[in-house]
C-alpha cells in the first residue's frame, strides 16, 4: 500500500503539537521563579535567535540536499556512522524522558476534577492512570504513524482555542505600570532588590536560569524535517519549519509576559502551578481551572503523542542505517516500527514508576529531556557551519557560515546553562546505547567499529556514566 504524504498544514500542526505541550500552561510560573520582565525579555531573544538559526540551518540543508533521510544524516556527515547514532540515540532518549513531564502534568491538570489524585502527578493513582493513557497512545500509533499526525492536526487546532480565551480575558486587564514596576528585578524571592535598577550581572544570570524552561517550549520544532520523508516534498517541509516557529513563539511568548502585567512575581509564584489555570480562577472564577484543565489534558495528549512516534522514527532510521539492528526497524503492516514502539513505551513506563519517589518529577522531566535534545541540534547547526567551508564558491555562504557558526556557539551555551547534574545522567542512557550500536556494527560484518578518536570517546562516555550511576545512587546528583 502507498504511503500517503504530508502537506504543509499537518507539519506545521506537528511542529504546533510540540511546541503547544504542557509549557505552555506554566510558562508564566517558571519565568517569575527565577526572572523579572526585562530577564525573560532578553532570555526570548536569545532562545529565539537561537532557535531561528536551527530552523534556517534546517531549512538551508533541506533545500541544499533533498536527497538527506531526516535530520540524523547530517551529524553523520560531521562525525561519520558514531555521530549519527549520537544524534538520533539523544532525540530518542529526550522523548521517552519528556513523556514523563507531560504524563505527570496531565495527572496534575486531571487532579482539578479528581481531588484523589493529588497535585504532584507522581501519586500511585496518578501513575496508574497515566500509564493506561501511555499504553493508549502505544496502541494507537501501531495503528499508523499518518493517521496519529491527522488526528494531532484536529488537536492543534482545538487546544489553541483555550489560549486564546486565556489572551482575550487577560489582556484587557494588562496593567503596562505593573509590567514596567521594578522591570529588571522583580522575580520571586528578589522583593529586597526592588528599585535598585538594571545590573548587568543579575541580568545575564536571570536569562541564564530560565533558558531551560524556554528551550523546553521549542522543543518540537524539528519535527517538520525529521518526518521529510513523509512530506509530500522537502521544500514543504523547510516552508514549514518556518511558519511553525514564527506561529509558535509568537504564541508562545504572548503568554509568558501576561501575567507580568497582572501580578508582582511573587504573588504569581504563590498561585501556584498551573500557572495559566490559577490566573483565570482569580478571573472567572473556579470554572477557570476547570476550563484550562481540561485543555490541557488535551493539549499534552497531542504532544504526547508526538513525542512518542517522533523518537520511534529515530530508532527506525538507525537500523535502516545499520546503526542498530534489523530488529529495531522492522515495520508491522501499518509502516510502525513496533519493536521500537514497544521498548520507547516500557522504557517510559519503568521511568513514570520511579517517578512517585523523585520531589518534583515535572521539573525533572522536561529538563532531562532539553538536555538531550541539545546533542541532536548541535549536530545540525554544525554541519551547516561545515558545509558552508567545505563549499567556498556556493550561494548565500557568507550567510550560512554566520548561521552555522552562531547557531553553534549557542547550543554549546545552551549545553553548558542546561545544568551539569543532568549532563552526568544523560551519560547513562548513552553508554547503553554505544553497547546496541557496538552490536550492530559487528553483525553487519564491520572488523573495527571505533577509530582509535572515538575509542577515547566512547571510553569517556562509559567511565562518566559509571561515575553518574554511582553518584546518583548515592544521592550525589
Amino acid at each position: 500500500m502507498e504511503e500517503k504524504k504530508l502537506g504543509l498544514f499537518p507539519l506545521v500542526a506537528a511542529i504546533l503539537a510540540g511546541m503547544i505541550g504542557s509549557g505552555v500552561y506554566d510558562i508564566g510560573y517558571q519565568l517569575a521563579s527565577v526572572a523579572s520582565p526585562g530577564g525573560a525579555i532578553l532570555a526570548w531573544i536569545i532562545c529565539f535567535v537561537g532557535m531561528l538559526f536551527l530552523v534556517l540551518s534546517l531549512q538551508n540543508l533541506l533545500e541544499k540536499e533533498p536527497e538527506g533521510d531526516g535530520i540524523y544524516i547530517y551529524a553523520r556527515k560531521v562525525a561519520g556512522p558514531i555521530g549519527e547514532f549520537m544524534s538520533a540515540w539523544g532525540y530518542w532518549v529526550s522523548g521517552w524522558i519528556g513523556n514523563i513531564a507531560f504524563a505527570t502534568i496531565m495527572m496534575i491538570a486531571l487532579g482539578t476534577f479528581f481531588p484523589a489524585l493529588g497535585d504532584t502527578g507522581a501519586s500511585w493513582p496518578a501513575i496508574a492512570i497515566a500509564s493506561i493513557v501511555l499504553w493508549g497512545i502505544f496502541f494507537f500509533i501501531r495503528q499508523g504513524v499518518e493517521s496519529a499526525m491527522m488526528i494531532n492536526s484536529i488537536i492543534t487546532i482545538l487546544k489553541i482555542v483555550p489560549l486564546a480565551v486565556f489572551v482575550i480575558v487577560t489582556v484587557t486587564s494588562f496593567d503596562f505600570s505593573v509590567f514596567t514596576q521594578d522591570f529588571w528585578t522583580n522575580f520571586a524571592g528578589n522583593a529586597a532588590a526592588a528599585g535598585e535598577g538594571f545590573s548587568l550581572e543579575s541580568v545575564f544570570s536571570q536569562a541564564t536560569n530560565s533558558m531551560l524552561s524556554i528551550i523546553w517550549l521549542f522543543m518540537g520544532i524539528e519535527y517538520a524535517a525529521l518526518m521529510s520523508s513523509r512530506a509530500k516534498s522537502k521544500s514543504i517541509a523547510s516552508k514549514a519549519s518556518i511558519l511553525g516557529l514564527l506561529v509558535g513563539t509568537l504564541l508562545l511568548f504572548v503568554m509568558s509576559m501576561l501575567p507580568y502585567g497582572l501580578y508582582s512575581a511573587d504573588e504569581l509564584v504563590a498561585l501556584g502551578e498551573p500557572c495559566v489555570g490559577k490566573v483565570l480562577v482569580d478571573f472567572i472564577g473556579p470554572v477557570g481551572a476547570g476550563f484550562v484543565g481540561g485543555a490541557m489534558i488535551l493539549s499534552i495528549f497531542g504532544s504526547w503523542i508526538n513525542y512518542t512516534y517522533g523518537p520511534t522514527e529515530s530508532l527506525q532510521t538507525l537500523s535502516e542505517h545499520g546503526l542498530l539492528t534489523e530488529r529495531w526497524g522492522r515495520k508491522n503492516a501499518h509502516g510502525v516500527a513496533s519493536f521500537s514502539l514497544l521498548i520507547t513505551t516500557v522504557l517510559c513506563q519503568l521511568l513514570l514508576i520511579t517517578m512517585h519517589f523523585t520531589e518534583d518529577a515535572y521539573n525533572f522531566g522536561f529538563s532531562l529531556s532539553g538536555s538531550a535534545i541539545l546533542v541532536t541540534w548541535t549536530f545540525i547547526v554544525l554541519y551547516n557551519f561545515v558545509r558552508a567551508v567545505k563549499n567556498p564558491h556556493e550561494k548565500g555562504r557568507t550567510k550560512n557560515l554566520v548561521i552555522g557558526g552562531i547557531g553553534t556557539l549557542y547550543m554549546l551555551y545552551a549545553m553548558m546553562v542546561s545544568g551539569f547534574a543532568y549532563i552526568l545522567l544523560l551519560s547513562i542512557p548513552f553508554a547503553i546505547g554505544l553497547g546496541f550500536y557496538f552490536n550492530a556494527r559487528k553483525k553487519a560484518g564491520d572488523e573495527h567499529v571505533f577509530s582509535a578518536k572515538e575509542k577515547i570517546v566512547v571510553a569517556a562516555v562509559v567511565l562518566v556514566a559509571i561515575g553518574s550511576a554511582i553518584a546518583y545512587a548515592a544521592g550525589l546528583v
